[in-house]
This record gives C-alpha cells, structure tokens and sequence, in this order.
C-alpha cells in the first residue's frame, strides 16, 4: 500500500483527492493544509508520493518540495491552476510531473500510477 502526502489548503480540493485516492485502493492519503503540517506528517510518516500545491499559505509549493525530498527522497507532483507560471522545463528532476487546475480525476490517477511505478 502506497502512502501519499497531498499538500493543499483548499478544502474543495482536498476533497476531490480524497475521492480519487479514495477510489485507488491500493493507497492512503494523508492531507495536510501548509507546509510546516507537510513536513511534520512527512517526518512522522514518509511517504511514497507527494503531491503538492505550488501556492501555498505559508511556503512556496517548489521550496516545500525540494525540503521533503531532502530528507525523505520521493516522487513528487506539482498542482497549480496558474499553468502559465510553471515552467516545466525548470521542474527538471524535482518533479515526476505537472497536474493542471482543475484537477481531471483520471489524469491524477493515470499520473498518481505512474510516479509510483
């Protein structure tokens, strides 16, 4: 069973992702609302996977990345919904890949497989 970290502060959209990981059954969502809740969950539990809001209230969604896949290296994906101010190209290796606002439930869950793969 894979553990997934999911990073956002909007409930609406914490939801949605407990539905769709909900509906994977092979995994366990933990959800945390900043990133200081991130990393103490992280600490307490690592995950297998990260999934992370670039625009957070208390840090940047990047800089929160580059933090946990310091100190506990995994697969991490980034949601916006400001498309035009993620440069993918400068993702690089940091980030498995890009998931567009609004979220498609099919495509985090195709995404979601393949960066645990």
């Amino acid at each position: 069973m894979a553990h997934i970290l999911y990073v956002e502060d909007h409930p609406p959209a914490q939801l949605l992702m407990r539905a769709i990981i909900g509906d994977m059954t092979a995994h366990r969502l933990a959800v945390a609302a900043t990133g200081r809740e991130a990393l103490a969950s992280a600490a307490t539990d690592p995950p297998d996977l990260y999934i992370v809001d670039l625009d957070l209230p208390d840090m940047d969604g990047m800089a929160l990345i580059r933090a946990l896949k310091a100190a506990y290296p995994a697969p991490a994906l980034l949601v916006s919904a400001y498309a035009e101010s993620v440069d993918s190209q400068a993702l690089g290796d940091l980030v498995f890949a890009y998931l567009a606002k609004p979220l498609d439930p099919n495509d985090v869950a195709h995404t979601v497989e393949r960066a645990l793969a």
